[in-house]
């Protein structure tokens, strides 16, 4: 949708992001240079003199938690969007806004927080996070109708189901707000070839008892992809020296106001190497400091569910002044009750930077 041509590559159907993720990984375990330390949870930036000179990060949960001080000559945040502080989001419970609410709370400028966007198919089946219907199944000429079989989009925008996301969020929430259901229909466009050319869909669907080849898929906007976040220059230098920004996190002006699709993983690609680069050409190689054994990696819990509901209701595809205002109300009131809990202060900082930018 909203492409000019048809530029997306195609691995194994639908799972070019999971290639990705694993051969990067992959990468870095075989590199002798890079060590990973897993079960440590960043929750502040350590500064001095106005420069990001490590981090301070927890070493397990609850009352056993330790505060542990990573001293570092560059600090490069990439901790992904913060999706799931909405209660309809397609993104892993992980994606909380921490790395924008700890650099914001650091001092460092925050750009375009208020521009989330919203994937229209996500796949309806009461899961947190939702499985997500690629955009890709559009692309192929799958249509969206509602309960009565109606293809609303026609009426909505010239290009249909082609139209750009916002444009087909907002209709479909309206679908929705309206009292009918909405749902992909890839029978006719797709058919017999869904296993084999969406896996991750199709086993998504079929967990739930729908067979996307024969039934139409169940669908609703969720919380996607977060185009602000931490201000970024065209090397990835955040507005704080010793601070670098790559990915989600960062607000590089690239996607706008409504990304497209596949240029997140092209940003964290390109980005991801002029961060590495710019980082090589400012810091002269010398020794770090041993760091701390590595932990056991505990589980994330949800942010707080009052959180979720008020993002989801009022700082969601329609906005209005009044519901900002009681979402900013209801951070406020959670910030009160934190008890200077680091963690939750960070996700609140986010959520509080969505919606007061969207109230300016």
């Amino acid at each position: 949708a909203a492409h000019s041509h048809a530029c997306i590559v195609h691995v194994a159907g639908d799972l070019a992001g999971a290639e990705i993720s694993c051969t990067l990984a992959a990468r870095a375990l075989a590199t002798p240079s890079i060590e990973i330390l897993e079960g440590f949870r960043a929750v502040e930036l350590a500064m001095e003199d106005g420069r990001a000179i490590g981090l301070f990060a927890r070493h397990g949960m609850g009352a056993d938690a330790r505060l542990v001080l990573f001293k570092a000559r560059a600090v490069i945040v990439a901790t992904g969007g913060l999706g799931a502080l909405y209660a309809v989001t397609t993104n892993p419970l992980e994606a909380r806004g921490e790395g924008v609410g700890m650099a914001a709370r650091a001092g460092a400028l925050i750009a375009d927080a208020e521009f989330v966007q919203f994937h229209p198919t996500a796949i309806a089946i009461g899961r947190d996070p939702a499985p997500l219907a690629t955009e890709a199944l559009r692309g192929e000429r799958a249509v969206l109708v509602n309960d009565k079989g109606e293809r609303f989009m026609l009426g909505a925008h010239a290009d249909a189901e082609l139209a750009p996301r916002d444009v087909v969020a907002r209709a479909m929430h309206r679908q929705i707000a309206g009292g009918h259901r909405v749902f992909l229909d890839c029978r006719r466009a797709i058919g017999a070839n869904f296993a084999a050319r969406f896996p991750t869909v199709h086993a998504a669907c079929l967990s739930a008892g729908i067979d996307p080849a024969l039934q139409p898929i169940p669908v609703a906007p969720a919380a996607h992809y977060h185009m602000g976040g931490i201000a970024s220059d065209g090397q990835g230098r955040s507005s704080l020296p010793g601070l670098w920004v790559a990915g989600e996190c960062a607000a590089t002006g690239l996607h706008g106001a409504n990304r497209l699709a596949s240029n997140s993983l092209l940003e964290g690609l390109v980005f991801g190497a002029r961060v590495a680069e710019d980082v090589k050409s400012q810091l002269a190689m010398r020794a770090l400091p041993a760091p701390p054994p590595p932990a056991n990696a505990p589980a994330l819990a949800a942010p707080p569910h009052v959180l979720r509901a008020a993002m989801n209701r009022h700082v969601g595809l329609e906005r209005t002044a009044e519901g900002l205002g009681e979402a900013l109300g209801v951070i406020t009131r959670l910030e009160q009750a934190s008890g200077g809990e680091p963690a939750l202060l960070n996700m609140l900082a986010a959520a509080r930077l969505v919606a007061a930018g969207a109230l300016m």
